[in-house]
């Protein structure tokens, strides 16, 4: 069964540094293989004023695991490449600014991480998009995917979107 690696940032705004990652190992039937969650102070991310004072009223609070962003995204890059050892396809809902500025801070740490870079990044948003749904619609959430805007919570809710679109694309085969 086809396996993705799915994960979600919270930045210091749309185009600030990541603070927070969560994600994990999903199947394509939108079972968790496993998780993880890594946050640092939200401080110790680059951003604007401005979007500091969203980040303080919409961002619940996340435990912190990391002292600072480098070290984060250094945890970040061995959980992708044990799911890149297993097998997985990275996945993000919508890849565009958050989580691909988090990928390439990523490779603008360590240039020896351009060998183990994701390729392809799968977009959940098309996928959803060729399966019929609406990527920009709100969907309900389960409990497990409670509070939104914590990035554990958002990347399940993307993964269980990632599965029912492609259960719905006729003749998807892993």
């Amino acid at each position: 069964m086809k396996s993705f690696f799915v994960f979600d940032v919270e930045s210091v705004g749309l185009h600030g540094e990541g603070f927070a990652v969560a994600g994990g190992v999903y199947f394509e039937n939108g079972s968790m293989r496993w998780e993880f969650c890594y946050s640092c102070p939200p401080d110790r991310a680059g951003g604007h004023l401005t979007d500091r004072v969203w980040v303080g009223t919409h961002v619940p609070a996340i435990d912190v695991t990391h002292q600072g962003v480098r070290t984060l995204r250094e945890q970040f890059w061995r959980e992708w490449e044990k799911a890149k050892v297993a097998g997985a396809e990275m996945a993000v809902e919508c890849g565009w600014p958050v989580e691909s500025r988090f990928l390439s801070d990523c490779i603008k740490d360590d240039a020896k991480r351009c060998s183990s870079a994701p390729y392809p990044l799968h977009e959940i948003a098309s996928i959803m998009l060729a399966a019929g749904m609406d990527p920009m619609a709100t969907y309900d959430r389960l409990p497990s995917e409670l509070p939104k805007h914590n990035p554990l919570s958002d990347a399940r809710q993307s993964a269980r979107l990632l599965a029912e679109a492609l259960a719905k694309i006729e003749g998807w085969s892993p």
